[in-house]
């Protein structure tokens, strides 16, 4: 009732000028505070009034418009981070009034704050499904072990294991990436590992905890973090608790722990909730307080290993009472280990940052499908950043690739390097998925096919492009910043520019040459990709872009 009452005090107390019900701002809400980042809001009815201020210690801040729609302007301004000793008011103005909010004392900066980790800001991943990756000890490989490079037509053991992780380190290096993520380790009949069966040990095929151990050391070694994806949604229909239901039906002690709708049990249609409608994953019913304790000791078990954060799942929406316990008893012991889930439920009782599918599926319409138009693609970009967190932005990750696709499958060669020279230079912590530097685009549901070690089947173009992206990226801290600031939207050529806050992109995705005139600061511009310098004395960077081709800028200060 707080949240309310306040809005409502908001609401009745505004003079006549600017009339009742224009404005909204919500102290407990994050969206209209969120100290962490320094952030303050005002929701205005479209064009009700023409300037905002932030008043606080004597000082005055103007807020600017950061997004607008057909019914609301939305103004933002940045005070850089504070804390609950802030207390403020915000000023309004319209062509004849001028209002303070609120109209007695000030608000105050009363929420507890959404704290996810530094280290994760913007950095970039790699995300190993090991089967595919490398064979490192042939020993381990299971008797249906099929020959590397086989196309992925089925769900093929290629027999890749941690050994060959280590023993391709230096590969690794020489991408420069910042996060391992480790795809599913546990034991299960699966090439994939998404069906666990046992949450104790590693699949044999994959090694042991001395490897493990020996990865994750390697990797810390490098001053880099390993990221280890534990599925919670759903188990595998060979799990003991779900044969013993099998078994048992109602009488075992296990039952309540899955969502059955009838039995005995059936599997074709399964009688039971399962993921993706596959009766060989029968989902967990994570309402169920043993199984919430089960799932979350084993994830604390292997975070012990040395892991510096955890993947749960697919899912869109995981049970919020599991999530909030989960992030509870975990950061309690580990405070700065990175927890990422699903994007329904990101903040401070869900998750620090998600695999973002609405920036992911921008991208791919944009510059793989051609399906929306720039001012589309802006907009709605735009769009979802501001209305995310902003420190969830830095840590959302765009993984273009995921277990059903590769972005290679839905991008032309000519359009895939605009793909990666946008994903290296917008807002979030890019994802390679193994292969994709190198143009792999064979992959099926849950096989993404094994890597082409031998260079005649490598993109080596697109490579080295990508450890040029990844370097810049790296070199220049202002890519992994919350600033983004679009420069030009043309719906024509379908050519695209950005500001960073002082690097400035642009894509040409057209079919054609475009000349392009950008509001700029005078001073030298270096081309990241290039080395070449040019300098500006008229406010104005003029280019003649080429088509399919693109050009990063940073102004030398």
């Amino acid at each position: 009732m707080r949240n309310i009452s306040i809005i409502f005090v908001l609401f009745t107390t505004i003079s006549s000028g600017i009339t009742p019900d224009v404005l909204i701002h919500n102290p407990y809400n994050i969206f209209y505070l969120n100290p962490v980042m320094g952030e303050i809001r005002l929701k205005a009815n479209r064009g009700a009034i023409l300037e905002a201020y932030v008043l606080y210690g004597g000082k005055k801040t103007q807020m600017n418009i950061g997004f607008l729609d057909s019914k609301f302007d939305y103004f933002i301004a940045d005070l850089g981070i504070f804390d609950t000793t802030f207390n403020y008011q915000i000023l309004v103005k319209d062509k004849s009034d001028s209002l303070i909010l609120p109209p007695a004392g000030t608000f105050k900066c009363s929420q507890t704050p959404f704290i996810v980790p530094n280290w994760a800001y913007g950095k970039v991943y790699y995300s190993v499904f090991l089967d595919g990756f490398y064979n490192g000890n042939k020993k381990n490989d299971p008797p249906d072990v099929v020959i590397w490079n086989k196309s992925p037509d089925r769900e093929y053991h290629y027999g890749g294991d941690l050994a060959g992780i280590i023993e391709k380190l230096p590969y690794l290096d020489s991408l420069n990436f910042d996060v391992l993520l480790l795809q599913p380790f546990l034991a299960a009949g699966s090439n994939h590992k998404y069906d666990s069966r046992d949450y104790a040990n590693i699949d044999i095929g994959f090694g042991d905890t001395l490897e493990l151990k020996r990865l994750i050391n390697e990797i810390h070694l490098r001053k880099k973090y390993i990221i280890l994806k534990f599925i919670v949604t759903h188990t595998s229909s060979n799990f003991a608790g779900f044969m013993d239901v099998i078994k048992n039906g109602a009488n075992s002690k296990y039952y309540n722990w899955f969502n059955i709708h009838s039995l005995p049990i059936k599997t074709s249609p399964p009688s039971y909730e399962c993921w993706a409608n596959d009766a060989r994953f029968p989902r967990f019913n994570l309402k169920e307080p043993s199984v919430q304790a089960f799932l979350i000791g084993y994830i604390d078990y292997w975070l012990h290993f040395g892991f510096d954060g955890v993947y749960i799942g697919e899912d869109s929406v995981i049970e919020s009472e599991f999530v909030r316990i989960m992030k509870t008893t975990l950061k309690k012991k580990y405070p700065n280990i990175l927890i990422l889930g699903c994007q329904d439920n990101i903040g401070i009782n869900g998750f620090d940052g998600t695999i973002n599918r609405k920036i992911v599926d921008l991208i791919i319409d944009y510059f793989a499908l051609k399906k929306i138009t720039t001012s589309e693609f802006d907009n709605e970009l735009r769009k979802v950043l501001f209305f995310t967190p902003s420190q969830a932005n830095l840590i959302n990750l765009i993984d273009l690739s995921d277990f059903n696709k590769r972005i290679a499958s839905l991008a032309l060669n000519e359009d895939l390097l605009l793909v990666y020279a946008f994903l290296f230079t917008t807002v979030g912590s890019p994802v390679i998925t193994y292969g994709d530097e190198v143009g792999m685009s064979e992959g099926k549901f849950l096989n993404m096919g094994s890597f082409p070690w031998t260079v005649d089947k490598q993109n080596r173009s697109l490579l080295e492009n990508i450890k040029r992206l990844i370097a810049i990226r790296r070199e220049n801290p202002l890519l992994t910043s919350k600033y983004f600031y679009p420069l030009y939207v043309n719906d024509i050529n379908r050519v695209y520019a950005y500001d960073r806050g002082g690097i400035i992109t642009i894509i040409n995705g057209g079919d054609n040459p475009s000349y392009t005139i950008l509001p700029v600061w005078n001073g030298t511009y270096i081309n990241l990709m290039t080395g070449e310098k040019l300098i500006i004395t008229t406010q104005q960077l003029r280019l003649s872009l080429p088509a399919k081709s693109f050009r990063i800028f940073k102004r030398e200060i």
